[in-house]
């Protein structure tokens, strides 16, 4: 079944009153689809992360170096592809942004042959389940936000159903996030899981005194405190915090989640699809976390493609901790119909609709 169109469309999202963490304010957010056609007519879908610029450079990775290399080729050969692309790393200088790229392609080919089969793509690789755990990710910052707003905006995402819920933290002086921390575990109850992400933020010496002063509040993990390149602090941490370490979802394949687990002693294997080299790599890397006894959460803050990706993956790997479902960043879920996806007792249902689940076609969306 040969490829014969490989499609890019960007989809932006505006704020009105923008949002910020620790690290960004964003007054407008972008996905980068990427679409694959076969010569039957099916069209596979996949996103590749952009976040921090321009997809422009992505855009053109894609269509100059890649597209020649897919179009005409067989669409069911997705390892050897995985592998093809995965090669241009070694002397390229572009890791990161072929691995997004390759990770667009290779979950879009794998929508298409869990659409082949008429099956959903958690089924295809394994269904270890047919749902996974959820938490809400939201507690963002803003001018005219207080800590009352905060604890409002938590205890809303419960009442909705979730038993999980993580908000940013390292964007305030110490005792202000310690007070943010502490009306979020208030508002939402000693029995719902509460995570804090700093967005790589820190160095060891101030997510030590940022672990010790939230250690009173249960919490489940500690995401992403120190720079990602930084395993030795990352180690030094990991043996010192009261509270769990989770990371990196900003890494690229599974050679830098190994060295994440052996070198940086992180507690909870955060991935993402979407980065990390596509379904085909993030199985891979759930394997090698099974591997070391480290379950893993996956992240998601962008559009409901990403969405669908991770979750099919996290439904069909073992030891999986949860599933972010971001309450700020929800790109293209209004497109979906009613109840794409579904919350029940704190864990999202997976779609019973071949592929990813979705219904989307690069016709829909502004050629970029």
């Amino acid at each position: 079944m040969k490829i014969t169109e490989i499609a890019t469309r960007v989809v932006t999202s505006t704020f009105a009153r923008p949002p910020r963490n620790p690290r960004s304010v964003w007054r407008e957010k972008r996905a980068l689809l990427v679409f694959v056609r076969t010569e039957d007519g099916h069209v596979g879908v996949g996103e590749a992360w952009c976040e921090g610029g321009s997809p422009r450079a992505l855009v053109a990775l894609i269509e100059d170096d890649l597209n020649p290399m897919l179009v005409g080729a067989d669409a069911r050969a997705i390892c050897a592809h995985w592998e093809r692309i995965y090669q241009l790393t070694f002397v390229s200088g572009k890791p990161g942004i072929t691995l997004s790229a390759l990770s667009a392609i290779d979950t879009a080919l794998w929508d298409l042959a869990a659409k082949r089969v008429g099956e959903p793509l958690f089924r295809l690789l394994g269904g270890a389940a047919d749902r996974v755990f959820a938490y809400a990710s939201g507690g963002l910052y803003a001018d005219d936000k207080d800590t009352a707003a905060l604890g409002r905006e938590l205890r809303g995402y419960v009442d909705a159903g979730f038993s999980a819920v993580k908000i940013k933290v390292a964007g305030a002086p110490l005792a202000a996030d310690t007070a943010r921390v502490a009306a979020a575990r208030d508002a939402i109850g000693p029995d719902v899981r509460l995570m804090v992400d700093a967005v790589y933020m820190l160095d060891v010496p101030a997510a030590e005194r940022m672990a010790r002063a939230f250690a009173r509040y249960d919490l489940h993990f500690f995401e992403a405190p120190l720079a990602p390149g930084n395993l030795p602090g990352l180690a030094r941490l990991a043996a010192a915090s009261p509270i769990p370490i989770a990371g990196n979802e900003i890494a690229f394949g599974l050679d830098a989640y190994r060295d994440l687990i052996v070198h940086g002693g992180i507690a909870y294997v955060h991935l993402d699809v979407n980065q990390c080299g596509g379904v085909t790599e993030a199985l891979r890397i759930a394997a090698l976390a099974r591997a070391f006894h480290r379950p893993v959460s996956f992240h998601n803050a962008t559009s409901a493609v990403a969405f669908a990706a991770n979750l099919h993956v996290a439904a069909a790997v073992q030891g999986v901790d949860s599933i972010e479902w971001h309450m700020v960043h929800r790109m293209l879920f209004d497109k979906m119909g009613p109840e794409p996806f579904r919350l029940e007792n704190g864990y999202v249902l997976l779609p019973d609709r071949p592929g990813l689940g979705l219904d989307l076609h690069p016709e829909a969306f502004a050629a970029t």
